[in-house]
C-alpha cells in the first residue's frame, strides 16, 4: 500500500485566487482569525483527521482525547503556512533569518552543484524564495498534479528568485535530462526526502517504527555525489521565518548498494528529531508509516 499523498492544495481555483487577493488588500491576521471559522470542518469533512490522530496517539503515545487537540493545532499551524504561501504570491514580504548562512552561501559560490532536501516540517516553500542567490539556479523537483492556480502564482514568485521547477510526471521521463543538465551546469536541485510517490521505497526508523521514504531521491543523492544541505524552515512570533540548515554526508565506507539506505536513514533520524521539537509543524497528514493498512 503507497503512501496516500496528492501533493495538492485544497479548494477550488475560485476560493485560491480570492485568498490572494484577500491577503493583497487585507492585514495577514484576518485569514489567520478566518481559519478558525472552516478548519474543523475541513478537517472533519476531508476525514484527514484520521491519519493524523493516529500518529500522535500511535507514535507520539497522546491520549485518544489529546491527539484530538494535537490535530486541530497541527492543521491550525498548516493552514497559517498556506496562507503565507499565498502570502508570498501576492507580494507579501516576510522576515526570514538563515542559521549558518556563511557556510550555507560558501556551497552556493562553488562551481560544483548541490541538493537541497527539503521534509514538509515547517514551511520548506519559504525557504526556496529565501535561499536562492544569483550565483546559483535553484531546480525545484515538483511533483504533477498540484493546482494549476499554485503552479503558477508559485513559478512567477520562483522566477523573480532565480528558481524554476523540474516537474515530474508519471510515465515522463524528461526530468531525469532536465536534472543531470542542472547538476552539470553546478546548479541547485531541491526535492522533499519525505513523500513517496511510487512503488520503491527504503525502510528507515521514525519514532519507533519503519516508515518507507522514497528511493529515488536518495539513489539520485548518491548518484550525483554532490553535497547535500537539510534546511528546516519554522514559523515565529512577528511574521519571521527561522531556517536552520545542516548537512549530511555520505558514507562512502560503506558499499554503493548501501549508501542509499544509510543516506535516509540519517534524514529519518535528523526528521524524527524536528518532529519531536515542532510537533504541531510535521504536516503529516496521511498513513507515514502504513500501519493503518497493515
Amino acid at each position: 500500500m503507497t503512501q496516500n499523498w496528492r501533493g495538492t492544495t485544497g479548494g477550488t481555483h475560485g476560493m485560491q485566487h480570492a485568498l490572494v487577493s484577500l491577503i493583497r488588500h487585507t492585514d495577514i491576521r484576518v485569514p489567520y482569525a478566518l481559519m478558525h471559522l472552516w478548519l474543523i470542518w475541513y478537517i472533519l469533512v476531508r476525514k484527514l483527521e484520521r491519519n493524523s490522530s493516529y500518529a500522535f496517539h500511535r507514535r507520539r503515545g497522546r491520549s485518544r482525547l489529546q491527539a484530538a487537540f494535537d490535530v486541530y493545532r497541527s492543521f491550525y499551524h498548516f493552514g497559517k503556512v498556506v496562507i503565507d504561501r499565498f502570502a508570498v504570491y501576492g507580494g507579501y514580504q516576510f522576515d526570514v533569518v538563515v542559521e549558518n548562512k556563511e557556510r550555507y552561501y560558501d556551497k552556493m559560490s562553488s562551481p560544483e552543484g548541490l541538493v537541497l532536501l527539503f521534509s514538509h516540517v515547517g514551511n520548506s516553500e519559504m525557504a526556496a524564495y529565501s535561499m536562492a542567490t544569483p550565483d546559483k539556479r535553484m531546480h525545484i523537483i515538483a511533483y504533477g498534479g498540484e493546482s494549476p492556480v499554485v503552479m503558477a502564482e508559485r513559478a512567477k514568485v520562483l522566477a523573480k528568485n532565480n528558481v524554476d521547477m523540474i516537474v515530474v510526471n508519471p510515465g515522463d521521463m524528461s526530468h531525469i535530462y532536465a536534472i543531470n543538465e542542472a547538476i552539470s551546469h553546478g546548479d541547485v536541485l531541491a526535492v522533499a526526502g519525505d513523500r513517496r510517490m511510487g512503488d520503491k521505497s527504503l525502510p528507515c526508523t521514525i519514532l519507533n517504527a519503519t516508515a518507507p521514504l522514497p528511493a529515488g531521491v536518495f539513489q539520485l543523492c548518491v548518484t550525483l555525489r554532490c553535497p547535500i544541505i537539510l534546511p528546516f524552515v519554522f514559523k515565529e512570533p512577528n511574521n519571521r521565518y527561522h531556517i536552520f540548515t545542516e548537512e549530511l554526508h555520505i558514507n562512502t565506507s560503506l558499499p554503493r548498494a548501501q549508501q542509499a539506505a544509510d543516506l535516509a536513514q540519517q534524514f529519518a533520524t535528523r526528521l524524527e528529531q524536528m518532529a519531536i521539537a515542532h510537533p504541531y509543524e510535521w504536516f503529516n497528514f496521511f498513513d507515514f508509516w502504513n500501519e493503518r493498512h497493515a
